[in-house]
């Protein structure tokens, strides 16, 4: 499989849960062009254009809002399978955090996990393909699944000092207040949660060290598995996507993250017909309609946001990838708002 793809066991894990809510199994792979020969092999892959799909029919289907919230709630981290096994095992909560970014994508090809120290917190970081970035029921999926995860593994009331969440600010947050119990942030470019050192310290009362070097063993071959499946050009975007959270994302820094020399990874770009520069102005040219219809930021914010120096720089591109300003862009999407 050459497209980008994520495991089908948390497919089946949502539709498992979609049913007990009255949601129709059938009707939603119709709706969304699955076939039931996709979802088999629970430790299979299926595209994530396909798992898009699933997220928007999903949508139209439940009238709750929060449902996205609430799946992630009900979401045991035994249900992710490999990945969740060796967080469930892992001797504190910081481990078990560092497992799921490194294993990440055996959940998912294009799911970007940072752990960033502060001092006294680290941020915890998701991010996705552009196309679901802030499409809130699977933002909330996930967020919501991942702290969920926290508290279980280590039987306590884990609570982040400040959450954020990548799409606009709903109105109505009661449901994400009772979840989360923090502050909250939203139109943020990538979803997050901060975690208090002494959280991350946190002993897991189902370690098992012997158990957990067996899952990493497994998960390592898992994870070599979908490497070799995965484009030079995937690789390099989910690189971008890891550094545009922070600073402008350079040939330099992203040939270090793959390994490789600067000169090695333009050589390999080539091969596949492309570029560095085209490759982060196709991933800026993805970011910045969704980023500009949030409504949070500004034009200037959101130059900065995609790596820009100077906001003339990103209104020239965007008038030349879309006919229009970005500003003229942002003023429809506030009045359909």
């Amino acid at each position: 499989m050459n497209q980008p793809s994520g495991l089908v066991r948390l497919v089946l894990v949502q539709l498992g849960k979609l049913a007990r809510l009255g949601v129709s199994r059938e009707a939603l792979l119709r709706e969304a062009k699955i076939d039931e020969q996709q979802l088999r092999d629970p430790d299979g892959r299926i595209p994530l254009a396909a798992v898009a799909r699933l997220w928007r029919v999903v949508d139209t289907q439940v009238s709750d809002v929060a449902h996205g919230l609430r799946l992630g709630a009900e979401t045991s981290v035994r249900e992710w399978g490999l990945v969740g096994y060796a967080m469930a095992y892992s001797a504190t909560l910081g481990s078990a955090l560092n497992r799921f970014a490194h294993y990440s994508r055996v959940m998912s090809d294009a799911l970007v996990v940072q752990l960033d120290a502060e001092r006294d917190a680290t941020w915890v970081r998701l991010d996705v393909q552009p196309a679901m970035r802030a499409f809130r029921p699977a933002v909330d999926w996930r967020l919501a699944g991942l702290l969920t995860a926290c508290r279980e593994i280590t039987a306590a009331p884990v609570t982040p000092l400040l959450t954020q969440l990548s799409y606009r600010h709903p109105g109505d947050v009661k449901e994400h207040e009772r979840l989360f119990g923090s502050p909250l942030e939203f139109g943020a470019l990538a979803s997050s949660f901060l975690l208090r050192t002494e959280d991350l310290a946190r002993p897991i009362a189902l370690a098992d060290k012997t158990l957990v070097s067996y899952l990493e063993t497994l998960a390592d071959q898992v994870l070599a598995a979908v490497g070799a499946e995965q484009t030079l050009r995937e690789r390099v975007r989910r690189a971008m996507w890891a550094e545009l959270s922070d600073r402008p994302p350079t040939i330099d820094v992203v040939a270090r993250t793959l390994g490789m020399s600067a000169r090695t990874l333009q050589r390999q770009l080539s091969r596949e017909r492309t570029t560095f520069a085209a490759l982060l102005t196709e991933l800026r040219r993805e970011l910045a309609p969704a980023l500009l219809r949030d409504g949070r930021h500004g034009v200037s914010e959101v130059a900065f946001l995609l790596g820009y120096e100077d906001p003339s720089a990103f209104r020239r591109a965007f008038k030349r990838w879309f006919g229009r300003s970005p500003r003229s862009l942002r003023a429809s999407a506030d009045a359909a708002g």
